[in-house]
């Protein structure tokens, strides 16, 4: 997933930040972004649900965006994660070809994303 700006995310993009990073958000915006994006729920809807103005609602929805945003571009999990699946994926279809090449140098590739995840972690 490429980083992009909060109006530029699909309702997709924002699920997939919401499964890696919604514990690291408040609890209201953790549960007003799961009625809004997993429940589907209007601002008016959840906003009746909770007690405040759909205004209030929106609000705190584009801040646990922007929190989410925020969150990938320093950690950059999410993207890791589909460069991972990326690499998976080639070296399914490499073996189902018998390409020893190919899967030495996409193993080659595979060690060198592993390894920035580890610098990361020091």
């Amino acid at each position: 997933m490429d980083i992009k700006t909060q109006d530029n995310l699909s309702h997709t993009d924002v699920c997939l930040l919401m499964d890696f990073y919604s514990g690291l958000l408040t609890k209201r915006q953790r549960d007003l972004l799961t009625l809004y994006y997993n429940d589907d729920l209007s601002l008016s809807e959840i906003a009746e649900i909770d007690g405040t103005s759909r205004q209030a609602v929106h609000s705190v929805i584009r801040r646990g965006v922007e929190r989410l945003v925020e969150i990938e571009t320093s950690l950059k999990l999410v993207c890791q994660h589909d460069e991972l699946n990326n690499i998976l994926n080639q070296v399914k279809l490499n073996v189902e070809n018998n390409n020893c090449k190919k899967l030495k140098l996409l193993i080659e590739r595979l060690d060198r994303s592993l390894n920035r995840s580890q610098e990361g972690d020091s």
